[in-house]
């Protein structure tokens, strides 16, 4: 997010889902973590036509319960496999909004300012709480990033997960994880945590977790953030691939950071 960008460009990274159809009239819904006022940016599993027009669904948290529909120009495709010690794979696809209904174009207004006015309260509250990366005062096991990742979490009950909630992973190590939660938990409640790695966009990893802190979350001001509590999780089970696509990215990310600063 620039200061130099016109408050119609500044970015938000939290995970919304889109719905769309390729050419052969095949459905994705897909999460996107990159979206503004004026236009959105996702890594595809197929490519779209540079110039061409999408139509597609958009769920906005602000209007939970209604899909809004959308239109747009593609401003690019690009199959990222073909760059050199390329990571991840998919099209990174930019779109910008050619047709909003007039609530459409209200209601992502509106969230797009509520996103932005928090992420900036957040941002200085994890800076402040958790630092950028905290490598020296650990382990080589134990390191921690700063990084956002999408996950989706549920509480167990009797071993079967239960009303599924979508967040944003705000540190992650081998060991444990810190996100927010919509919900205030009790210190050894069990969750079931699915997230994605940027580098396996395309798959769901699962861990078995136990909360260890759950707190209200306040601003600088010490003010609450309604709805929003800090959870702190040790993960439990963690099968022996998954640990090791997780070590695999964790170790990209520290070798990297000084570089192009994560990704």
């Amino acid at each position: 997010m620039s200061m130099e960008d016109n408050r119609k460009s500044f970015r938000i990274k939290r995970p919304l889902l889109i719905r769309f159809h390729d050419s052969s009239e095949k459905q994705y819904t897909i999460c996107i973590t990159d979206i503004n006022e004026t236009g959105l940016r996702f890594l595809s599993p197929v490519p779209f036509i540079k110039s061409g027009t999408m139509d597609f669904l958009l769920k906005l948290p602000n209007c939970p319960n209604q899909w809004q529909g959308c239109k747009g120009e593609v401003l690019e495709s690009v199959d990222i496999t073909k760059y050199p010690g390329a990571f991840i794979t998919g099209f990174r696809t930019r779109l910008r909004f050619t047709s909003l209904l007039m609530d459409t174009a209200k209601f992502l207004k509106e969230y797009c300012e509520f996103a932005f006015k928090q992420d900036q309260a957040l941002n200085n509250i994890f800076e402040k709480q958790l630092g950028v990366l905290e490598k020296d005062k650990e382990r080589r096991g134990g390191v921690r990033i700063n990084k956002f990742l999408v996950a989706m979490y549920a509480e167990l009950t009797d071993l079967m997960p239960k009303d599924w909630d979508i967040t944003m992973l705000r540190n992650i190590s081998t060991g444990g994880t810190v996100f927010t939660a919509k919900a205030l938990y009790k210190n050894f409640t069990h969750l079931r945590l699915i997230l994605k790695l940027p580098s396996r966009p395309f798959n769901w990893l699962d861990f078995d977790v136990r909360v260890v802190e759950s707190r209200q979350l306040k601003n600088l001001e010490d003010l609450v953030v309604g709805g929003t509590f800090l959870t702190r999780a040790q993960f439990i089970t963690v099968p022996i691939e998954q640990r090791e696509f997780l070590e695999e990215y964790i170790d990209w990310f520290v070798k990297n950071l000084s570089k192009n600063k994560g990704y």
